[in-house]
């Protein structure tokens, strides 16, 4: 018995090499039938690679009901948790990786995002503008010149002196830098602010370096951004998307307008970076998987390789345009 087991053994097919796993971060529902944002970004991914993925709960932190409450200092608290919640969020899933695979990720905390939500509570509400106004030190009827680049300068004081907020971002560069030593390639959204920068273009609104970056990136991580096809099947008129932020460091671009997201029989048409993230996540995952070994720096450069270039895009695309191989 024991010489036929030792025969079955040694004439059996080799295992398989098991498949990379992405984790998938955002937020998803409680039930089955429900939809949010992660799941359409499960839909796109899972259209695009058969490897498997788990999902990991991301909460974005704030409510906007801390904006519709009148309440003195609610401005700064709901800064600070729009940051800090999603970054500590990110930072523990990170922790619990520890095998190669692909963290996924289309949800975003920069500056640009935090004052993009607040400047829209305000236009859908003239208490609310009026209480942001309060907030802000301004006089009543402010222009929305001066209501924007005042918005835009306290974000940016609470987003760099707040100690929660700064204790959140070092949690996930240490968390993000134990990833990839263990193997975990990080793909993540660049942002879909471009409109903004089109509004602050127009009325001369001044912004940092930093205003568009998010604060869920790390040095390390993959900034995928979202590209426009036109609709049409010629690449002569591809380009960044019109939503796309800028300086928000992407390294690549996607297409990221009307993209089909097919969920429990039905077909919807999303646009944004979030939907352009999870194809480069699937590209490389199909990488990982036939290659456990594969470096983030290695996965990066047969990117670059494959992107195509585009004319004075690369503050919104990076390098260029990734299409489906």
């Amino acid at each position: 018995m024991l010489g036929l087991a030792v025969l079955a053994v040694g004439s059996a097919t080799p295992a398989p090499q098991p498949q990379a796993q992405v984790m998938l971060l955002d937020e998803f529902p409680r039930d089955s039938t429900s939809l949010t944002h992660g799941t359409m970004v499960e839909a796109v991914l899972q259209s695009r690679t058969q490897v498997s993925h788990q999902r990991v709960q991301v909460p974005l932190g704030a409510q906007m009901d801390l904006i519709n409450r009148p309440e003195p200092g609610n401005l700064d608290k709901y800064i600070v948790q729009r940051f800090s919640v999603p970054t500590e969020a990110t930072a523990r899933a990170l922790e619990n990786m520890h095998r190669p695979g692909v963290a996924a990720q289309s949800q975003g905390a920069s500056e640009s995002r935090v004052v993009e939500s607040l400047w829209g509570a305000a236009q859908a509400r003239p208490a609310t503008r009026s209480f942001l106004e309060n907030e802000l030190g301004l006089a009543s009827g402010s222009s929305d010149a001066e209501f924007l680049q005042a918005l835009v300068h306290r974000v940016d004081e609470v987003h760099h002196g707040d100690r929660t907020i700064g204790a959140a971002r070092q949690h996930l560069l240490r968390a993000a830098h134990s990833a990839e030593e263990a193997g975990v390639i990080r793909v993540v959204s660049a942002g879909n602010q471009g409109h903004l920068e089109q509004l602050f273009d127009r009325l001369g609104v001044l912004t940092g370096r930093d205003f568009y970056m998010s604060d869920m990136a790390d040095p390390a991580a993959i900034i995928v951004g979202a590209s426009d096809n036109h609709g049409t099947d010629s690449r002569a008129d591809d380009g960044p998307a019109a939503l796309a932020s800028p300086n928000a460091g992407a390294l690549v671009g996607a297409q990221g307008v009307n993209v089909p997201v097919t969920v429990h029989g039905k077909t919807y048409l999303e646009s944004g970076s979030s939907f352009a993230q999870p194809q480069v996540s699937a590209l490389v995952a199909e990488w990982k998987s036939a290659d456990p070994g594969l470096t983030r720096d290695e996965a990066l450069q047969r990117l670059l390789t494959l992107s195509q270039p585009v004319s004075n895009a690369e503050p919104y695309i990076g390098a260029g345009i990734i299409y489906g191989q």
